[in-house]
């Protein structure tokens, strides 16, 4: 699957930008409180990845449940 490897609650570089702030670059764990406007389209680019890799691995599964 194209995102093999990206496990745990902080894997994906886009987690407090995204999760926590909605691409704002805002967190209160201790990271950097601002992003510069690069990095959030970066961070949210990564993100659409990670979501087309979640789409793709949730066709994957029904597929296979679907022939069990």
């Amino acid at each position: 699957m194209c995102c093999e490897g990206k496990h745990g609650h902080h894997a994906l570089s886009m987690h407090h930008g995204i999760h926590h702030s909605r691409a704002r670059g805002m967190c209160s764990c201790g990271e950097r409180k601002f992003l510069s406007k690069k990095e959030r389209i970066e961070i949210l680019e990564e993100y659409r990845k990670s979501l087309k890799c979640e789409l793709d691995g949730i066709e994957e599964e029904i597929k296979s449940l679907q022939t069990e």
